[in-house]
């Protein structure tokens, strides 16, 4: 699989793929853990490096090797979901070969999964703490030099005996308590692009502006990985980071909040701040569409966004009320019909597979993504991540198929509907994925004069989807 383990709330999803061996067939997604921590580790005086092995391309052998060169005494690496027991089984090979070097776990699973994780692994130590994952790393990693008993560092989990020992709980700590993120020791080359409207394909940098999702969606990660308090750094630390990286060559960034403009006095002075330094970039980002106004877009538009991506979840209106609580549909279409006008790059996320979902609840959601019209979409089944309300409720109801976790891909049916067994749901799925990709191909055949690049690019990314 191809494994973006930042998404889903840091949980991570996952793409099918051809390959057998470990690898990246396609461009990485960029992790905002590899320079906070650096940050914490440089400013403490550690020697430190960074090994992206997804960036590499490096198979497992490769990694190994990589890691032996280095020969650390503490290692810690991103485990995610989708990618769970692939993750255990290279950090365990790497235990055997380092037997001495602390192997430690981080990322969001972390937090929910750590006596499975740990029982079930030769990790020595996990971080049970939220996005960007580092509030206790230099307490753990003094603790470890020290030879401390780790009951002492907050949100960690460990072995001891044969039980699972959970430390009290690590503090949630702001964005504007953290230090600047330190990339000096990190490749920048790589990574994920994104289209703009006018066929311009970005290279970008996620940076975080703020962070922390206060609503209750029920099968939102969100909250879970990201933390329930919104918080933010100051418009003027933001445009000092992106000062810094265009000094290294990045001229687009993915303002990786929950959603950008959560706090519309904030996102404001962020692209003021922006305008007000002439910096040329081009920027995307997420938001909720009750957020969105015509002046904010406006601005945001003026300051070098190309791209949002909505949460329109389903189309069906009583659906909606468990998608996202206290919107309705017109608030998505105004949304849209506002971004368009301004001929920003309209995403939608769209989830498929609701415990009340039927076949006419899918129809009405694939006639709605026709209505608004987005530019693209991201098609994802119904997910019950640990750790959720829907989890819970999901397991009570005897709704969920596996608990493979492999599967927990987001683009998997790993859970039924009440009135949909997993062959329904699949089928049904599948038939509007590819009735709509259909559509999207022909759409952009209509843009061949005008854009030829953009069309071959977009056209060929959209049959090797159909097909897959």
């Amino acid at each position: 699989m191809d494994v973006c383990r930042d998404y889903a709330g840091g949980f991570g999803v996952a793409w099918p793929t051809r390959r057998e061996d470990y690898g990246q067939s396609m461009e990485p997604c960029f992790n905002p853990f590899l320079p906070y921590a650096s940050a914490v580790l440089s400013n403490e005086g550690y020697e430190y490096s960074v090994l992206d092995c997804q960036r590499m391309k490096l198979n497992k052998f490769q990694v190994l090797e990589n890691v032996k060169k280095r020969n650390p005494d503490v290692i810690f690496s991103f485990i995610g979901l989708p990618s769970l027991k692939k993750d255990i089984e290279l950090l365990n090979m790497i235990k055997d070969s380092l037997p001495n070097a602390f192997v430690i776990g981080v990322g969001t699973v972390c937090r929910v999964l750590q006596s499975e994780i740990l029982l079930a692994s030769k990790i020595d130590v996990v971080l049970k703490n939220s996005y960007p994952y580092i509030s206790n790393m230099i307490q753990l990693t003094k603790a470890l030099s020290q030879e401390q008993d780790l009951k002492v560092v907050p949100g960690v989990s460990y072995v001891k005996g044969n039980n699972v020992i959970d430390t009290t709980e690590s503090p949630d700590l702001g964005l504007d308590k953290l230090l600047p993120p330190n990339y000096d020791a990190i490749g920048l080359d790589g990574y994920q692009r994104f289209v703009d409207k006018s066929g311009n394909r970005h290279r970008y940098i996620p940076i975080l502006t703020g962070k922390g999702c206060p609503y209750s969606c029920a099968y939102c990660p969100y909250p879970l990985g990201f933390g329930k308090k919104w918080t933010h750094k100051s418009p003027n630390n933001i445009a000092d980071e992106i000062e810094y990286l265009y000094s290294r060559g990045i001229k687009a960034f993915g303002f990786r909040d929950q959603s950008f403009p959560m706090n519309r006095k904030h996102a404001t002075k962020v692209c003021e701040e922006i305008l007000r330094r002439r910096l040329d970039i081009a920027w995307a980002c997420e938001a909720r569409v009750d957020q969105a106004s015509k002046d904010l877009l406006e601005l945001m538009k003026r300051s070098g966004c190309k791209r949002i991506h909505y949460g329109v979840e389903t189309g069906d209106p009583t659906l909606i009320k468990d998608g996202k609580p206290g919107i309705g549909l017109e608030t998505t279409r105004k949304a849209l019909r506002l971004t368009k006008e301004l001929d920003v790059w309209t995403n939608a996320h769209v989830i498929l597979g609701w415990p009340d979902e039927n076949l006419e609840t899918l129809k009405r959601t694939y006639e709605f993504i026709l209505e608004i019209d987005p530019d693209s979409v991201n098609w994802n089944m119904l997910t019950p991540y640990p750790g959720t309300t829907l989890y819970k409720m999901a397991r009570e109801n005897n709704l969920i198929l596996t608990y493979d976790w492999s599967k927990y891909t987001s683009h998997t049916v790993v859970m039924k509907t009440k009135w949909l067994d997993a062959d329904q749901l699949r089928m049904a799925a599948n038939k509007i994925i590819r009735d709509y990709s259909k559509r999207s191909m022909i759409k952009l055949v209509g843009y061949a004069k005008k854009k030829p690049l953009f069309t071959i690019k977009e056209l060929t990314k959209t049959v090797k989807g159909h097909f897959t």
